[in-house]
């Protein structure tokens, strides 16, 4: 059959033709344009259809999809009348027009494709008073002969989808979504795909009556509030659902129509709009089922899913989000340096953990500290433990590797690992020469805020991660306790030290190779990097920002995901999603938040203890089996040290032969 397709690059029609082919029908496309003709599309002005000479030939079936959505009414009246003088100069024998289940009444609570049709467009929103008027049309002006199909879809689900939510919810600034109208009511959902086959059916099995009405939407439809809860979990639209009661709703309908009739707006109809969005809504297509053949039933998640781009994660997570171990078993434990960071981290972890083992420790000289005697490293057997934790200075790291060749069991390497690309491929050679995980502690990946954002991650899709942003302003190297640090170009200070964590947190989705698009640095007066920006390129980009010096001190980490955006705050440690648009309730949470981590850290100083679980987490994986601990391995973490030390050559040069 020959078949005239109007309208087939509307998103409804996409595939049409090649289903109505597939059926062995001949189409030619008709859609707005100069009057011209090319490999079986015809363009032309939509009102002169009926008098495009590229359109003179017979056809069978017209099938209308064409909706003037950016146009009033009668434009779409005009069109239609221009359709329908078409059918009747070429004497069409059956016109499948694509209307919308909005045309019927919204008194119609439980809807069949035997519900009463409205017929006043202004009782209905903007695109329902288009498809009532070009619904009326139809009706009252089919030609004699020319046997009229309404093919109600209800939402169409697929992909190109724009906006899943527009006309159903209101995003609210606290990150929620609002259901406009009856919470409880059915949103009809159908797919592109169930269409296209439905319409290539019709086109085959003509109707034996004037007029008939199909109606397209799964008999398993969702509620609004179901679909909304959908829409938060597949596609990252907000952190839930919420809705106010109908009454309410009639209101609020009442009191902007008085506002907008007050205000000269009346044409706007604010309150015939939202009423069709009051009842509590049931649709029934049983009769469509059995005229079709079909199950109208689909998987209306996955499509909902499918349909937006972007949904599909570029990403991988650096860890399942679920607690790490807080008490450490481990029965052994070797030091390898004994420095401030052990004093201030390593012992006060064990101690919250309740490790009852031996801790074993060992520098550069024998001391008696406390109560553990310190052992001198040189010329030292290590034997085996439960973890060996390599804490030396950073400097002194790789010297480490000559006393841990022949020691059995884990091993964990403060940072900073190591200073150049040569004691880079050092420490890889020891990691692949041993049977037990080398671990690189970027115990910044454990800590609170991060892991609250891994679990967020989990619960509501981002889809992909487009772009991270380091921000970083540290205190000047000048000011640091450590002097081989305040050596900031020997020691590389701002970017192997200070910026470290935060440059790893940007880069952890991915264990694919990075790329350095290009950076930049500048250097004080007193011979010190103060500033590193630059850009890198994987998966996803990077770019980063990192300072040091007279500045007030600031880390913040900003992913910029498809569906929503999450800011991670250092000093205090907080994490604020960014599912709305920017708005000053999302900037109060971001303060609130901000000041719970800052009291519960004034509380650390006043009562003496430290609530960063993160390295007394990671020490206590790494001793009892490493669960956790995979993306910290040295081998997962080696495309980014490459990058990193990409970054190093650039800013600072060739590495010094001695270190400070």
């Amino acid at each position: 059959m020959k078949v005239l397709l109007c309208g087939h690059r509307s998103f409804a029609a996409k595939g049409l033709i090649a289903s109505l082919q597939s059926a062995g029908h001949h189409v030619t496309a008709f859609s707005r344009g100069p009057v011209a003709a090319s490999d079986n599309v015809v363009t032309g002005p939509v009102d002169q259809l009926h008098e495009n000479p590229h359109l003179d030939q017979p056809f069978g079936t017209v099938i209308n999809y064409i909706v003037l959505k950016d146009e009033p009414v009668e434009p779409n009246v005009k069109f239609i009348e221009s359709l329908l003088e078409f059918c009747r100069r070429r004497s069409i024998k059956h016109l499948i027009h694509i209307s919308s289940i909005s045309s019927y009444k919204a008194s119609e609570t439980n809807v069949t494709e035997d519900a009463t049709d409205e017929t006043e467009p202004t009782k209905k929103g903007p695109y329902g008073a288009l498809k009532v008027a070009q619904d009326q049309s139809v009706i009252k002006g089919a030609p004699a002969g020319t046997r009229v199909t309404l093919v109600r879809p209800g939402f169409v689900l697929g992909s190109g989808l724009m906006n899943p939510i527009i006309g159903t919810a209101a995003r609210l600034p606290w990150n929620k979504l609002l259901v406009i109208g009856h919470a409880w009511s059915e949103i009809p959902v159908t797919t592109r795909e169930l269409v296209n086959e439905a319409v290539t059916k019709l086109v085959s099995s003509p109707p034996t009556v004037d007029r008939e009405v199909v109606m397209l939407a799964s008999p398993e439809s969702p509620t609004r509030h179901e679909f909304l809860q959908a829409c938060c979990k597949l596609l990252g639209t907000s952190t839930g659902v919420t809705h106010v009661p109908v009454p309410l709703w009639w209101i609020i309908a009442v009191g902007a129509e008085v506002a907008a009739r007050i205000l000269g707006q009346g044409k706007l109809k604010p309150y015939s709009k939202l009423a069709a969005r009051l009842p509590k809504l049931r649709f029934d297509p049983t009769k469509s089922e059995q005229r079709l053949g079909m199950d109208l039933r689909c998987d209306w998640q996955r499509t909902l899913q499918e349909s937006l781009d972007g949904q599909e994660q570029n990403f991988q997570l650096p860890y399942h989000p679920t607690l790490l171990p807080k008490d450490c078993k481990a029965s052994n434990i070797t030091f390898l340096g004994f420095g401030r960071i052990v004093r201030q981290k390593h012992l006060p972890a064990l101690k919250k953990m309740n490790f009852t083992g031996i801790i074993r420790a060992c520098d550069l000289r024998a001391a008696q500290v406390d109560d553990i005697q310190v052992e001198a490293i040189e010329g030292i057997q290590l034997g085996k433990a439960d973890l060996f934790v390599v804490a030396s200075p950073g400097p002194a790291h790789v010297k480490a590797i000559n006393s841990l060749r022949d020691a059995q069991g884990p091993v964990l390497i403060e940072k900073p690992l190591c200073y150049s690309t040569a004691e880079l491929e050092t420490f890889k050679s020891f990691a692949a020469s041993r049977s037990a995980p080398v671990y690189v502690c970027h115990n910044y990946r454990y800590k609170s805020n991060v892991a609250q954002m891994i679990e967020f991650l989990t619960r509501y899709n981002p889809g992909r991660l487009r772009h991270a942003s380091v921000d970083f302003q540290s205190p000047p190297v000048a000011a640091d306790s450590a002097a081989w640090m305040r050596n900031e170009r020997r020691a590389r200070t701002l970017l192997l030290d200070y910026s470290l964590h935060f440059m790893d947190l940007a880069c952890m989705f991915s264990t694919d190779p990075w790329s350095l698009q290009g950076v930049r640095h500048t250097v004080n007066p007193s011979g010190e990097t103060n500033l590193i920006e630059g850009r890198l390129t994987g998966p996803y980009s990077v770019s980063f920002l990192l300072r040091q010096g007279f500045a007030p001190r600031r880390a913040r980490v900003v992913f910029d995901f498809q569906n929503y955006s999450i800011i991670l705050r250092f000093f205090p440690d907080t994490f604020v999603p960014y599912l709305s648009d920017d708005n000053a309730s999302l900037y109060k949470m971001e303060g609130k938040v901000s000041r719970r981590a800052t009291l519960t850290k004034i509380a650390d100083k006043i009562l003496n203890r430290d609530s960063d679980l993160s390295h007394a987490s990671v020490i206590a994986a790494a001793a009892t089996g490493g669960a956790n601990l995979e993306s910290i391995t040295l081998d997962r973490l080696m495309p980014f040290y490459h990058v990193l030390f990409q970054i190093e050559q650039q800013v600072y040069g060739p590495a010094p032969a001695t270190h400070p």
